[in-house]
């Protein structure tokens, strides 16, 4: 699963081929990114989730999560615990973590900045922000950070609709960590994000046997940057 505000399906692409030599693999477009529909009124992600599990018969499934992404597995997991297997999350946050103002507020700007001015003034603050230097490769890795900026610049990707009719799990996350019993890898990488970096060691701290692996010179995408890398740490992992 892909994470926000702007991301899609395709974050994946280097991890596809290699996961579906062993497993069947499903990347899918949250509401409201990529080929998703656009969100009208209140939704869950969660349920959303549930729902296609459904159509297409999948329990006791692996959840991948990157970013938001990883977010949204935690959540599932907790939800419905019965239907997942295991858990591989990509530098992860956290729903209802106490996120500082100013990573709320840079967030919130970018949002703004898209009402006010339109999608694609956003995204091009959104890239040049430094806050936001976390999330895009280094230019000496310039295939990893093309890839990424592709996609940030896809405007069906960004926040088009209004972030308050997004309904979340409650308690959140945060607080019930302690109750997932699945296995669990956190894939950290050095480069990441200050907080999000805190987030991977908090989650590493509160769910019992979990595994966590920093991957070295990446930034918020370690499965773009390093997909070789990236691709046998989770292989092993489901090996277990």
């Amino acid at each position: 699963m892909h994470g926000g505000p702007f991301g899609d399906h395709r974050i994946w692409d280097y991890q596809i081929d290699s996961l579906a030599s062993k497993y069947k693999v499903i990347c899918f477009d949250k509401r409201g990114h990529g080929k998703s529909d656009i969100p009208i009124d209140t939704f869950s992600h969660l349920e959303d989730l549930k729902s296609l599990m459904d159509a297409l018969a999948l329990r006791k499934i692996t959840l991948i999560g990157s970013s938001a992404g990883g977010a949204l597995a935690i959540d599932f997991a907790l939800q419905y615990p019965a239907m997942v297997k295991d858990i591989v999350l990509v530098c992860p946050a956290l729903n209802g973590y106490p996120y500082p103002s100013n990573f709320i507020s840079e967030m919130v700007n970018i949002y703004v900045t898209g009402q006010s001015e339109g999608p694609e003034t956003a995204i091009q603050k959104y890239i040049s922000n430094p806050f936001y230097e976390y999330c895009f490769p280094s230019p000496n890795k310039a295939d990893a950070r093309d890839k990424v900026i592709e996609i940030v610049k896809e405007s069906t990707n960004f926040i088009r609709w209004n972030p308050m009719w997004e309904t979340e799990l409650k308690p959140s996350s945060y607080e019930r960590l302690g109750e997932i019993q699945l296995p669990v890898l956190i894939i950290s990488a050095d480069k990441d994000s200050e907080i999000i970096l805190k987030i991977g060691e908090y989650i590493h701290e509160k769910i019992n046997h979990s595994k966590k692996v920093t991957m070295k010179d990446c930034g918020h995408f370690p499965n773009v940057e390093n997909p070789v890398d990236f691709n046998h740490i989770v292989l092993n992992f489901l090996n277990y």
